[in-house]
This record gives structure tokens, sequence and C-alpha cells, in this order.
């Protein structure tokens, strides 16, 4: 049994240590995701800009969520874009993590759900880790909560007891959401593998005509395009579908644990890393290399920790002074930090090798000794040296010793030195000496009978209901991805319409409004059946009262002509999603719309106050180059006016035909 249970544990649990380290990545991408929308928020969020809040006036209509409906104006918008970036913070660094799982949740899938036209599958894929993670103890480890946790469970009265290391508790975890997060990450890699039918996948020249989308790539990616033949495409394209489709394979094969995992992690950091550089497609790739986290072991951690342990081998005595309250309370909270145990404490009784005039120094400041070259610090300096031997810390420690910058941390050392008895005070602590039954006790107190068994019934509820969404999760993912429709065989699908009864069909339809709520999307076809073949691009022309005229989003004359990269110098993922998806026929209502904000908007500094008499859009097309095509062959650009009526668009129609008619008579 024990056996059994250790490789049940290799297979399905998850190490606190990997959920801390998924939480402060994704709680960084978070904040991150709030901010590079900021800047837009009078453009796509607030009343200011374009409305793309949606009226659900049919029962049979999807609605989703977003708190935004009520956040209507910029100030409004600003805030609430600040707060959920205040939630993401404070997630990051594991205050309140439950919380502020919850609250970073409903602020980030507001606001991605407030603007579905801009959506991608970054956007896609962080609601689902969103929604599944808000199950998990992110916060059990690394984070604020659990070193509050661990200083009001073992106190420390004296300096046997700071010496005394902290014998962690089981880090192994199991919960529904763990298995949800890597059905989530398989389902991600299969469809897209799968959901690759269309002719270039099958011919290889899929990866090619990828890096001939100029407004997608970045300068790497204009750089590796150069060097882009057949044969490195072939090889590129028929790897990538079979490599996504081994991915949920390896994930859950049941041995060889955790040497799969660790080669579906290694294979798709390169992976999705060279997307990253080359393709400017947003967070998407950020997003999986934080999911990848969740397939690292108890094993992994270990290993990561003996390598960045090595970074800094160094072990220093710690000399503070033993009679404030607040000295004491911040070397409990260094010793917790002090994972590698490179820190060694003592006070002015001590019997060693003691600095000299150790008494006179620790009334003002903190006191260092290296034992081995007898070499001491103090004030910032000496604070330097401890936060070096932390995890991580060799990256930060030099910035208190910046000539010039030292003396305003050294002034700030000496205010918190001078005025410790006082914090000590404000903070409930003994000003002297450190002992003291009243604030602390050595035995923590038990749960209540009744609080234990609460926790199991929610523990058991939260792990039903997981498993009730990942169920519907999994159904919905057949039911949209054309790739997994397609492998379907005709009589299976007959099969299922005999046995699928009225109530079957309103219990999938149920919950694909369940889980299309917070737009938890499963339909994962990046770059597939097929890759674009049509890039396109909008530029408007402004007429001002004065008759002067200004063009918007075009950075060079020369797009009109030919699509280049250089010509797209200011690309951005939500103007280039909003470009190419406002001509579409779910979206034409919008053009009206985007005209109008044109027309009224301050949103541009070139319009400095002129009054906009006249707006024209259009859209820019341009088909992608064949393989070995000759540059004076390329496609010519086609230019097509973005009309805000079905009066002007059926114009437009039949002043196209006329031109086409009068082209082929000539």
């Amino acid at each position: 049994m024990i056996m059994l249970r250790k490789y049940i544990q290799k297979w399905l649990y998850v190490d606190v240590r990997v959920l801390a380290l998924f939480r402060i990545i994704f709680g960084f991408l978070g904040i991150l995701d709030v901010l590079r929308r900021y800047y837009l928020i009078d453009v796509f969020y607030s009343t200011s800009g374009m409305n793309f809040r949606r009226e659900v006036t049919s029962k049979y209509s999807i609605k989703y969520f977003t708190l935004l409906d009520h956040f209507l104006t910029t100030t409004e918008v600003q805030l609430f874009f600040i707060i959920t970036a205040l939630c993401f913070f404070c997630l990051m660094v594991g205050y309140r993590t439950r919380l502020f799982q919850i609250l970073s949740a409903v602020g980030l899938i507001s606001i991605h759900n407030a603007a579905v036209i801009l959506e991608n599958g970054g956007d896609m894929a962080f609601n689902n880790y969103l929604i599944w993670t808000m199950f998990l103890p992110l916060g059990t480890s690394w984070s604020i909560d659990s070193l509050r946790k661990s200083i009001r469970e073992i106190p420390e009265y004296d300096l046997n007891d700071l010496n005394k290391k902290v014998i962690p508790k089981s880090t192994h975890y199991f919960h529904f959401a763990y298995v949800a997060c890597l059905v989530q990450l398989s389902m991600i890699y299969f469809y897209a593998g799968l959901n690759k039918t269309g002719a270039m996948w099958k011919d290889g020249t899929a990866v090619f005509y990828a890096y001939q989308l100029e407004t997608f790539l970045t300068p790497i990616g204009e750089c590796v395009s150069q060097y882009m033949n057949f044969e490195l495409s072939y090889f590129m394209t028929h790897s990538a579908p079979h490599v996504q489709m081994f991915a949920p394979i390896a994930i859950f094969f049941p041995v060889l644990q955790p040497w799969m995992r660790r080669m579906v992690f290694i294979t798709f950091i390169g992976f999705h890393g060279l997307i990253e550089i080359c393709f400017g497609i947003g967070l998407f790739g950020w997003i999986m290399f934080s999911a990848l986290l969740l397939l690292l072991s108890q094993e992994d951690i270990n290993i990561m920790k003996t390598m960045l342990s090595r970074c800094f081998n160094r072990e220093y005595i710690v000399f503070y002074d033993r009679d404030c309250g607040f000295c004491h309370f911040i070397a409990r909270i260094i010793k917790r930090m002090d994972v590698f145990s490179r820190l060694t404490w003592a006070d002015r009784l001590t019997e060693n090798n003691n600095p000299k005039k150790l008494n006179n120094l620790l009334k003002n400041t903190i006191v260092i000794l290296d034992p081995k070259t007898d070499k001491v610090w103090t004030r910032h300096r000496g604070f330097a040296r401890i936060i070096s031997v932390l995890p991580f810390g060799f990256l930060f420690s030099w910035i208190l010793c910046i000539p010039g910058l030292e003396k305003l941390f050294g002034y700030i050392y000496d205010l918190i030195s001078n005025n410790r008895i006082h914090l000590s005070k404000i903070m409930g602590l003994p000003a002297c000496g450190i002992v003291d039954e009243n604030l602390t006790s050595k035995f923590p107190k038990e749960d209540h009978v009744f609080f234990s068994m609460g926790k199991k019934g929610i523990g058991i509820a939260s792990n039903l209901l997981v498993l009730m969404l990942l169920i519907g999760a999994v159904d919905y993912s057949t039911m949209v991805n054309k790739g997994y429709r397609k492998y379907s065989s005709k009589e299976a699908k007959k099969i299922k319409k005999v046995k699928k009864s009225t109530y079957h069909i309103n219990a999938r339809q149920k919950m694909k409004r369940i889980l299309l709520y917070p737009r938890m999307h499963q339909n994962w076809n990046m770059f597939a059946p097929t890759v674009l073949r049509n890039e396109k691009w909008v530029i408007a022309e402004i007429t001002f009262k004065d008759g002067e005229k200004l063009s918007l989003f075009k950075e060079n004359e020369n797009v009109e002509e030919n699509f280049e990269y250089q010509y797209f110098t200011k690309k951005n993922q939500f103007w280039r999603k909003f470009f190419n998806r406002i001509n579409k026929s779910g979206y034409k209502k919008y053009i009206l719309q985007f005209k109008k904000w044109l027309t009224n908007t301050d949103y541009f500094s070139e319009y400095s106050g002129r009054e906009v008499v006249e707006v024209k859009v259009w859209q820019l097309l341009e088909s992608s180059p064949n393989l070995n095509m000759a540059p004076e062959d390329r496609p010519k650009v086609r230019k097509i006016e973005l009309l805000g009526t079905k009066k002007e668009n059926r114009k437009s129609k039949k002043i196209r035909k006329l031109k086409k008619s009068q082209l082929r008579k000539k």
C-alpha cells in the first residue's frame, strides 16, 4: 500500500511549492495583462470609446459574465483596472490568497468579456486557469499567508528556538482541480494538433506561411523568415502536430513519471519560447509557460533548490538586539526565508569570537560576522549580506551598496533602528525583552471538531463541483473542435443521435452555458485548420473642418502597396484583432460605432481640439506570397472601404462590380 500511495502521489498529486511558483508567475502575468490594456480604456472599455456591451434579448443567447457593464465612465473603468491589478499583486505575494484568487478571477474575466471582439487564445487559456486554480491552495507555501501561519504556530522565544530548523510538513496535495489543470493543458495541445487538418499541414508549407504574416512578426521573426526554406518548413510543419498530440499521452501516462512530464515541460518551453520571440501573439505563450510549471514534481523542486543553494554558499553569524521585540520579530521572519540555513543567530551574551565593541554596536545596528574571514558588516550593508543568502537574494542585495544610493538606504535603516522601540509598541510587541507569555503561546490552538468537519465537507463539495465542470469541459470540447468531429465516423454519429435523449441534450446545453458564462472556451484552433493567407489592416482618413487631412493607423504610405515588416512599427495585438474581425459578419455592426468614435474622440493627440467633419475607413488585405515566388509577383494589396449601414454596403458592392466589369472590358 505504501508503494501504491507513492506511485499515485507521483501521478496525481501536486507539490504545494509548485503551486506557489505557479502563483507568483500567474499573478505577475495578471498584472501585465491588465496594464497592457489600460491605455486602451477610452477605445474599447469605457463609454468614451466604442460600445461592445452585449444586450442579450433572447433566452437562447449565451450571456457572458462581466462586471464592467456597471462601470461605464473612464474614471470608473480606470478604478476597476487598478483594483484588479492590485488584486493580482496580492495574489502574487500570497496575501489573503484565497480571497484575492476569487477577486482576481472576477476582475480579469470581466475585462476579457467586456470586449469579446478582442479575444485571443491567451485570454481563453487565462480564463480557464483562473477558474480551475481558484480551488487550489496557491498560498500554502512561499507566501505572506504561509509566513504568518508559521509565525503564529511556531513561536521562538530565544536564540535556541531561532536556531532550530523548521521541519516542513508533507507538501503533497490532491484535488480534482489539479487534475483539471492537467486535463486543460492536455486539451489545448491535443486539439491544437488534431485541428491542423488543412492542406498546408499536409504538404509541409504551414510554417513557411506563418512566417509571411508581417503584422504578426517580431524583429527576430522577421530575421528568421529570411532563412525559412521548404526543407525547414516541412520538418517544423510535420513535427508540430505530432509533438502536440504526444503531450496529453505523456502528461497522463501512469508510469515513468515524472520523466514523461519533464519531457513535455522541456519540449514545450522551447516550443512556446520560439513562438514568443518570433510572433507577437500577446500573452498566450507566457500563460502556457505558467501552466507547464504545474507539471513539475517534488523531486524537480528539490533539484532546483539544490542548484540555487550553490549560487551563494557563504554562512554568516547575525548578532541582533535580543531585548527589542521588533528586532526579534524581524529575525523570526528572516529565519523562515532562510531556506538554506545560512544564518546563525546570536546576541551580546553569545560566547564566541564576537566582534569588537559588539555591545555598543548592537545599540544602533545589526552586526553580521563572516566566521571564515572575521569580516564584519553593519547597518544597511549588513542587511545586504543577509538578503544575499536568501533564495534569489543575490540578484537584489547589491542594490543596497550602490554608491550614492547607499546613503539613502543607510538613512532609512537608521530611521527604523532609532524608532524600533516605538515600532514594537505599535505592533503590540514587547519593547524590552522578548519573552511575553501573554502575547504568544508555545502550543497553537487545535481546530474545533465541527470546524474540522466543515473543512472536510467543503473539500468534498469543491472536488465534486470541479469534477462536474471538468466532465462538462471535456464534453464541450468534443462539440466545438472541428478536428475531433472530422475524425468521428458517420456511424458513430448516428449511434449518438439515437442514444441521445432530450434530457441529455438539455443537460449538455446547460453545462455549455455554465462554461461560457466566464468564457471557459475550449476551441483550440491556433493556426488551424490552416495558417492565415490573408492579412488585414485598417487605415482611417480624417478630414477636419479647416480642410486638413490626417491618416491614422498608417505608419508608412507604402503599406497600401505592400505589407512589409518595417511598415508596421507600432503593431499591437488588440488593434490587429479588431482590424481583422471588424468586417466579419458578426462584427460589422461595430463599423458605424468605430467611425462615430473616430469623429468624436480626443484619444489621438493629432486631433488637438480640431473638429472632425468626415471619416473614411478602409480595410487593407494582402495574400501571403507562395513558396519561391519572385518579389515582383507578390500579391497586391486590396483596399475595401468599410461602411456602416446596409445601404452603404450595397452601394459599395455595386461600385466594385461596375469597376470589375469595366476592367474586364478594357
